[in-house]
């Protein structure tokens, strides 16, 4: 087995808990003119989440860091946050662990909460 050399090792820069053992949590995103997306969320605070999207989806390429978006956090069991937000992508990070293979990460930063 090949260990991380200190090279490989990022640090953890992210001070909030994360929330990864989620059921059923999604988050959906519309952009005009273009089909609802809908995501798996892999992990989640209260100021942003994780989402799961595959390689070839063609929501990635409407996307960059920077962008700001809608997007509806679901979450059946009722965990915060949930509802409409206004949201930040702040990164897009390819996978390669074996669980995740053929996916990005997708990291959403909520600036504020929408009325409806």
């Amino acid at each position: 087995m090949q260990k991380d050399s200190p090279k490989n090792i990022t640090k953890e820069k992210r001070a909030d808990a994360r929330s990864t053992k989620l059921r059923n949590y999604r988050i959906e995103i519309k952009f005009v003119g273009e089909p609802i997306y809908q995501f798996r969320v892999i992990n989640v605070t209260i100021k942003g989440a994780g989402l799961l999207v595959k390689d070839d989806s063609a929501f990635l390429k409407m996307i960059e860091a920077g962008q700001i978006v809608e997007a509806d956090f679901i979450s059946p069991e009722g965990t915060a946050p949930s509802g409409i937000y206004k949201a930040e992508i702040k990164h897009i990070t390819k996978l390669d662990n074996q669980d995740h293979q053929g996916h990005r990460l997708v990291g959403l930063s909520i600036l504020k909460k929408l009325d409806n």
